[in-house]
């Protein structure tokens, strides 16, 4: 015999209320498994979300194995908190999540990451790897397709595919992942993960 202890939070989080029933339901999704927390009361969907931010939701939320080599990797990664999933992403099975850095240089943890560089760690995580390196220099079906350097095409594909990351007309490779957005293609890689 042993006993079960249950505990239960309640968030008041006060900017949900503005999304759809969907989108409401991955943003509690990712409050309750701490993949993505609140900023003071508000979950704030249309702010940018951080390299260290998305390093940390994939470990958490992706289940990316944990990894700290003895030694620094990346010059502008201290402190063991950001080091641990910055390092723990770019040491994955499945490959480096993040493949616009290179070891021993900069990782940029506090600049705000892409759309292009999260399709890759996003598809990634998804263990859609192999699918994703087969669509290469494909064509895609959108306007600014061209602009996304071929190699990294089927990254963007298979993210579209999934419904991992929105598209319609234009993907937009350079602009900012949003909250909301990491919080609906997390909330998609961990149901996966259990079905």
């Amino acid at each position: 015999m042993g006993a079960l202890e249950v505990g239960r939070a309640q968030y008041s989080v006060t900017d949900l209320g503005t999304m759809s029933a969907a989108l409401r339901n991955e943003v509690q999704q990712s409050l309750r498994t701490y993949t993505i927390c609140p900023i003071g009361t508000r979950f704030r969907p249309s702010y940018f979300i951080s390299r260290a931010d998305l390093a940390m939701s994939l470990v958490v939320g992706a289940r990316v194995p944990q990894y700290i080599p003895g030694q620094q990797t990346y010059q502008d990664v201290g402190g063991n908190f950001s080091r641990l999933f910055v390092e723990s992403v770019q040491a994955s099975p499945t490959g480096a999540m993040f493949v616009d850095v290179t070891p021993g240089g900069r990782f940029r943890p506090d600049d705000v990451v892409t759309r292009l560089t999260a399709a890759v760690a996003l598809v990634r995580a998804a263990g859609l790897r192999s699918e994703a390196e087969a669509r290469a220099w494909i064509p895609l079906p959108i306007l600014d397709g061209g602009s996304i350097p071929g190699e990294l095409r089927g990254y963007v594909s298979v993210a579209m595919s999934e419904g991992l990351l929105p598209a319609s007309t234009f993907f937009r490779p350079q602009a900012g992942l949003t909250r909301a957005e990491l919080a609906h293609a997390i909330a998609l890689i961990e149901n996966r993960a259990i079905q």
